[in-house]
């Protein structure tokens, strides 16, 4: 598994790991393209004292280097990720971006304990033992309490860099967007700049199971007129992503996140969603000529207001029979949210 960076487990660390229960020090390796074990970790006694007491003399020669380290606790292991404050930009992006990968690659069930630390002064037993009972405490987590805690320590990555929350002015291609993309979907993306004249929808969506983002269909000749019908002729239940190419050499990007969309769901598309415009901005459209200038969210999909990808010159598209939203009816935001007037009283 790697992410979209390309950097991946080597199978030197898949064996050491499951062959030894001893303390390991992981590293991405000179070229930026394998996490791999850090042998110049030793240490002497297999006590969790003493290897974190040699932990802190090693880390402290190397500092402000990032590691990750696995330690040995109470029959269980615990998994630091240590990306000091004062670390540089791209040591930072590289391990907060690979953290996801290497737990899921060792097995995130493997881990009773998951800390976070910024300071060397952490690496210290007294400060692993207050973690853990706090940890023990606070009881278990929900799986949605889990996979927000996730999301909230991505944004205090970022906010330690001195990027804003709103991720669509990063520079960074992919580093918030959880999942990568399936090769039918990578290859449409690809494709995107020489496709801009047809008119087309593409519509994919993240399937957690697999930890992939998968593209779902492929639509033609979709006229601005015929988008509301023919999302809901074609579009499976659930939240989706969607690229919408209303005009010649101009996109759009739609995000529906129906009502009854579980609260996991939610969170996850919303994590990805502002990278995910960044990365095709800055990936996939960046020749100057065709344009991503559309960024509709909308929740049900008879929300979605489409006058806003009509022409303003006039050359709209011919009415057809469905119908859009009026504006007696809704209100549009600049950024492309629709909210409904509240309705009057029913008659009696």
């Amino acid at each position: 598994m790697s992410t979209q960076s390309g950097i991946v487990v080597s199978q030197e660390l898949l064996d050491v790991f499951n062959t030894e229960d001893n303390a390991l020090v992981v590293k991405i390796s000179p070229d930026s393209t394998q996490l791999i074990p850090d042998k110049s970790f030793t240490f002497v006694d297999n006590s969790p004292s003493s290897i974190i007491s040699s932990l802190h003399t090693f880390l402290a020669k190397e500092f402000p280097q990032p590691s990750y380290i696995i330690v040995p606790y109470d029959s269980t292991k615990v998994f630091i990720s240590f990306i000091p404050d004062s670390a540089a930009i791209k040591q930072k992006m590289l391990y907060a971006s690979t953290k996801s990968t290497l737990l899921a690659s060792l097995g995130s069930y493997n881990f009773k304990y998951k800390f976070s630390w910024t300071e060397l002064d952490e690496v210290d037993f007294g400060y692993l033992e207050k973690c853990v009972k706090e940890e023990r405490l606070s009881g278990p987590l929900s799986k949605d309490e889990e996979l927000l805690q996730s999301m909230n320590q991505q944004h205090s990555n970022y906010a330690q860099l001195g990027f804003k929350r709103e991720l669509v002015s990063m520079n960074s291609s992919s580093s918030d967007i959880l999942y990568q993309f399936d090769e039918k979907l990578e290859t449409e993306f690809n494709s995107l700049v020489a496709n801009a004249d047809k008119f087309r929808l593409v519509i994919f969506s993240i399937d957690v199971s697999q930890e992939l983002i998968k593209l779902d269909n492929i639509i033609d000749e979709v006229n601005v007129d015929q988008l509301i019908k023919t999302l809901a002729d074609n579009v499976s239940p659930g939240p989706k992503y969607i690229i919408y190419n209303y005009s010649v050499n101009e996109y759009a990007f739609i995000y529906t996140c129906p009502s009854k969309s579980s609260v996991k769901d939610r969170m996850i598309y919303a994590a990805s969603k502002n990278s995910l415009i960044n990365l095709l901005k800055t990936k996939y459209l960046n020749n100057g000529e065709v344009t991503l200038n559309k960024n509709l969210e909308v929740g049900d999909l008879d929300e979605l207001d489409v006058s806003q990808l009509h022409k303003e010159d006039g050359n709209a598209s011919e009415t057809s029979s469905v119908a859009t939203p009026s504006s007696s009816s809704s209100t549009t935001s600049n950024n492309g949210l629709r909210f409904s007037k509240p309705k009057g009283p029913r008659r009696r």
